[in-house]
């Protein structure tokens, strides 16, 4: 009886150190920020999460809220890891740890095409509107509050779909997107908007974000994608939603 007992003890504990170290990883990601999500099986960021979690040899659950509520959702382990055009900043580092930048960050501005905008001067005193990013502001945000935060009104929004009806219906006179979201709705939103400006460089790149608790978990993600840039799968995924760009 002993023996047996102790075959059972050893069964279970072979089977529990055999499960993957995350049963299930919980990624957070926005509802919609084209090119980067379009939707929870669709977008860049969405399949190269996908193409990461068939590396890791563990099943995936992609859980879709608001940009500003991801924080949040990782400070409350609600989340195990989040992604959706999330750039690394100093700021950020304090909280959480980041994978190693799978693209470079940049901002530029998206105004209504014929809107006679065609200096900074011009939006002198106007409404810009920004997404909501973490609790202490967010990168885009900090930066324009740090450069134009006399110049013009910051208005901040909740997702993508509320800045770009603003922006539409003339809320807002310009709003200050990724560079790649900004070019995205140039091209799909039907002859109505156009980007202005400079692209400027915004952060340290994009990147998957995590607590220091998942430590690991970020560095097995780390190993995969330096292997998908060597063997051009990254490349051939960058192409299919950036070769325009």
């Amino acid at each position: 009886m002993k023996s047996s007992g102790l075959r059972k003890i050893m069964i279970i504990l072979f089977f529990c150190c055999s499960l993957p170290a995350h049963a299930v990883i919980k990624v957070g990601t926005v509802f919609f920020y084209p090119p980067f999500v379009l939707s929870l099986n669709e977008g860049f960021d969405i399949q190269l999460m996908q193409s990461l979690c068939q590396g890791l040899k563990e099943q995936c659950q992609m859980i879709p809220m608001d940009f500003n509520k991801l924080y949040t959702s990782l400070d409350k382990g609600q989340i195990d890891l989040a992604i959706g055009g999330i750039a690394i900043s100093p700021l950020r580092k304090n909280d959480y740890i980041f994978s190693l930048p799978y693209m470079l960050s940049k901002g530029q501005f998206l105004v209504i095409q014929g809107s006679g905008i065609n200096s900074m001067e011009d939006l002198k005193g106007a409404a810009v509107g920004v997404i909501k990013g973490d609790p202490k502001g967010g990168v885009f945000y900090n930066y324009l509050e740090s450069n134009f935060g006399d110049f013009f009104q910051i208005q901040t929004f909740d997702d993508i779909e509320d800045i770009i009806t603003a922006l539409g219906n003339k809320t807002i006179k310009a709003a200050f997107l990724h560079h790649s979201t900004a070019v995205y709705w140039e091209q799909n939103g039907g002859n109505q908007f156009q980007t202005f400006g400079n692209i400027i460089p915004i952060g340290e790149g994009y990147a998957i974000m995590a607590l220091p608790a998942n430590a690991a978990l970020i560095q097995r993600i780390n190993v995969l994608l330096q292997g998908m840039e060597k063997d051009n799968a990254y490349l051939n995924l960058y192409n299919t939603y950036f070769g325009n760009d």
